[in-house]
């Protein structure tokens, strides 16, 4: 009981910050502020794993966890400069450092179940998807279709080992690891229109940001709904 009702603290701490974040990206003039209000936000979910890992003395999680929050989170404000200031070279070195974080999440799934053939089909098919997607005209990559796709490899590995563990193991902790990671496999997705997609639409911007901070509201929050 007592596990839930941090669960849900967090869930209206989170929420409402949210809620404020999202109604300054809103704004005509979000830009200006989009770096400190987007650290903030991206603080909140550091937060919400640290709090979770302390109420549930997971110290193996913890640390296989820590990483990857910390890459997220870097990641985070180094695209919100580049949002700003579009520099290509950021926007590269956002993307290798949300593969870290993703790595350091697909390490922590492989201590829970070690990676099986299957695991690695929905990675291969979801590759040649985004592959002929990007081939289209109205698409823009560049030099960075191959990085594209080496990413994209990793974000379907994640979410493909994600929902194999919640198959073998159907327990609240591992379903919610899923959703999470399906949400943040969507949010990932969805930059594609976000930067690359020649009609840009700032419900998409708002769709990625949702996405993405719902899911790994999620997996930062896990720790706590352990058995």
């Amino acid at each position: 009981m007592e596990r839930w009702i941090w669960f849900l603290g967090m869930a209206v701490f989170y929420g409402v910050l949210f809620l404020w974040f999202l109604n300054q990206v809103k704004k005509p003039d979000y830009k200006k502020n989009y770096v400190l209000v987007k650290t903030l936000q991206s603080a909140a979910f550091v937060s919400v794993f640290l709090a979770a890992a302390v109420v549930s003395r997971d110290i193996l999680d913890f640390w296989l966890m820590l990483p990857a929050f910390v890459c997220c989170f870097a990641g985070d404000v180094i695209l919100a400069f580049y949002n700003k200031i579009k520099k290509k070279r950021l926007f590269l070195l956002g993307l290798v450092t949300f593969l870290m974080g993703h790595l350091f999440f697909i390490r922590w799934l492989d201590r829970m179940q070690p990676p099986a053939v299957a695991d690695m089909v929905f990675p291969v098919i979801a590759v040649i998807g985004i592959f002929a997607v990007t081939g289209m005209g109205s698409f823009h990559t560049g030099r960075l279709r191959p990085c594209i796709l080496v990413y994209t490899f990793f974000i379907a590995y994640l979410f493909a080992k994600s929902m194999h563990i919640a198959v073998s193991i159907p327990d609240m902790r591992h379903i919610v690891c899923a959703v999470g990671s399906f949400l943040f496999m969507i949010s990932d997705i969805s930059i594609l229109f976000l930067y690359f997609y020649k009609n840009k639409s700032r419900k998409v911007h708002l769709f990625n940001l949702t996405t993405y901070y719902v899911g790994i509201f999620l997996l930062a929050v896990s720790p706590l709904l352990c058995p």
